[in-house]
């Protein structure tokens, strides 16, 4: 099932990622979208890739079907992201605690200029699930939460790109 989110945002690509990848947006994200995220870990390749992995747990309990299909309350996640600087580019694979073995999410987040001084954010991604029956329906739940925080992302970003503009 495929996964996309487009957005346009009033900045540049440089500063969309550096408001996206900072502690700020972190820690603001955390309150206003009640989930808790903790990188494991940060690295820079010697390529110049900067490495995370992140585990994410949303405050917010699954719907009581979509909890019994995945066997677990909640949505939680690890999610590793490969961001390449020169290439305005994030390729992220997300491994889900409760399914690691049946689910495949993953895909690339890019920014790239707008000729107005703006960027267009671009996540596109894919997800599979593999359990016979409901994959189905665990795919549809997972990718109405993946849009819904990633709303809640964008407005976030979105916000803080104005404060920075105003100040």
């Amino acid at each position: 099932m495929k996964l996309f989110v487009e957005s346009v945002l009033d900045a540049d690509p440089a500063t969309v990622w550096e408001v996206f990848e900072s502690e700020a947006y972190r820690r603001r994200l955390d309150a206003e979208a009640q989930i808790q995220q903790q990188i494991l870990e940060e690295r820079t390749e010697p390529d110049g890739i900067l490495f995370r992995r992140i585990r994410t747990e949303p405050d917010r309990e699954l719907p009581k079907v979509v909890a019994k299909l995945l066997g677990a309350p909640k949505l939680c996640y690890l999610q590793e992201n490969r961001f390449d600087p020169e290439q305005s580019k994030m390729r992220w694979q997300v491994t889900l605690e409760a399914m690691p073995d049946r689910v495949d999410v993953s895909g690339t987040t890019t920014c790239t200029a707008l000729p107005d001084g703006r960027c267009r954010r671009v996540v596109d991604g894919e997800l599979e699930v593999r359990v016979r029956l409901v994959g189905g329906q665990i795919e549809r739940a997972v990718v109405a939460e993946f849009e819904r925080s990633m709303q809640r992302a964008v407005a976030l970003a979105a916000e803080m790109l104005q404060e920075r503009a105003s100040s």
